[in-house]
């Protein structure tokens, strides 16, 4: 994992997933991001790195949603809204007192209007103000002016600057929690940067888009001296069962964090460019650097959202997302750019990026079997927003789907999921 060829191209391997991969392997393709790897290659021109091996998780089971929810949800997250039905979105907006507008509208589930707007409650006891060996944690809890919009069954959280594409219900920490097992198996690990010393002694990390706090909760368990702090503009962490080094924050990253200048050693941020726009991105980076300490580092994971040999009816599918994204001002391919755009700050040294091949379906064993399964919950979240753009009714939409399972074995399809992490300078 420390040398700098691929795990493909080591021998002997009895990975099945491997063994595919490296068969249909072009090291000549002129694209490089056409190229087929399981697993980054962990270095770099100044350290080497070699990530914990884990275990690998099952994924979550559907008929576990109750037990979970106990761990990872709170059943009064998301507002009680009736289901909508209808080939057209029918969107019925309400607060999170489970009250109703009088009147319907019919909306894009995710438009924003003079009446959305978004409050953000932080706690009082910051951890990043008190000491990291006696830190308290509390969080103010008041969603009375937070707005939901429901779409098939789907449940949405409106943001007036934020253009989320996602919702924010049972089913999508279910996804969440998926794609976190997928990630942390291809990589082997939770994370790249060369932050393992710095963690073990005790360190502050803020975790961006936290989702429903996984990747926190098990950095906060394996680094028990660091403070771990998750921001989410959705509620969806725990407020209970936590480690006691681990906090959150319903923050959105969108506004000014409720830290002070240089109160973070490491942040983390995975998966969050659904929810922000291309004229939004300098400002985000700049309000990271602003948390992030001098000598402290970055890590910034986004997946590629072009999916590699898709059959036909995945190419329409990908097509479509990627139309969706550019309707909402978001770069669908901002993944192989996050080293330029950090270049940008202008603030950041030692910046490495890499990216991980995911191949989905049974034909690349383990990790095949934990992408597609990720790949079927995302399409389904999406589900409401691509049958809008499609003019599709849901029933159509999910056959559709199906055949594109069928094709991922058929065509051996991949994505590509880009790492990139720097160091703040010093002065």
């Amino acid at each position: 994992m420390g040398n700098q060829t691929s795990r493909i191209d080591q021998h002997g391997s009895n990975d099945p997933c491997l063994d595919n991969m490296k068969e249909i392997h072009d090291s000549n393709s002129q694209d490089p991001f056409k190229r087929q790897y399981s697993l980054p290659s962990i270095s770099n021109e100044h350290d080497r790195i070699k990530p914990r091996k884990q275990s690998s998780p099952a994924a979550v089971d559907p008929t576990r949603r109750k037990q979970l929810r106990k761990f990872f949800f709170r059943n009064n997250t998301t507002p009680s809204s009736p289901l909508i039905k209808g080939d057209i979105p029918h969107v019925q907006l309400a607060t999170s007192s489970c009250s109703t507008f009088q009147s319907q509208r019919y909306i894009h589930p995710l438009t924003t209007t003079s009446s959305f707007h978004s409050i953000d409650h932080y706690s009082e006891n910051d951890p990043c103000s008190t000491s990291i060996d006696t830190p308290r944690y509390t969080i103010q809890d008041d969603e009375r002016d937070y707005n939901y919009a429901t779409i098939q069954n789907r449940t949405y959280r409106i943001a007036s600057n934020s253009s989320y594409l996602l919702p924010c219900d049972d089913e999508e920490v279910d996804r969440l929690h998926l794609q976190h097992f997928m990630i942390r198996f291809a990589i082997q690990g939770n994370y790249l940067a060369p932050v393992h010393d710095l963690l073990r002694k005790g360190g502050r990390v803020l975790d961006v888009g936290c989702g429903p706090g996984a990747w926190s909760m098990e950095i906060a368990g394996e680094y028990p001296k660091s403070v771990i702090t998750g921001i989410d503009m959705a509620p969806l962490f725990p407020r209970d069962i936590k480690p006691t080094n681990c906090a959150f924050y319903q923050s959105n990253i969108l506004n000014k964090l409720p830290f002070e200048d240089s109160s973070f050693d490491y942040i983390f941020m995975r998966f969050m460019n659904q929810a922000i726009s291309i004229e939004q991105w300098d400002d985000v980076l700049s309000e990271l650097n602003r948390v992030l300490k001098p000598g402290g580092w970055i890590e910034w994971v986004e997946a590629d959202v072009e999916i590699h040999r898709p059959g036909p009816n995945t190419k329409e599918f990908n097509q479509k997302l990627i139309e969706l994204m550019q309707q909402r001002h978001q770069d669908p391919f901002i993944g192989r750019n996050l080293k330029e755009k950090l270049k940008e700050i202008d603030q950041f040294i030692y910046i490495s990026s890499m990216f991980v091949s995911c191949p989905g379906g049974q034909w690349a064993g383990k990790l095949g079997q934990l992408t597609i399964q990720s790949w079927k919950a995302y399409y389904r979240a999406l589900g409401p927003l691509l049958c809008d753009l499609w003019d599709i009714n849901e029933k159509e939409y999910m056959e559709r789907l199906k055949q594109c399972w069928r094709e991922a074995d058929e065509y051996k399809t991949f994505e590509n999921i880009h790492f990139c992490y720097a160091q703040k300078k010093s002065s």
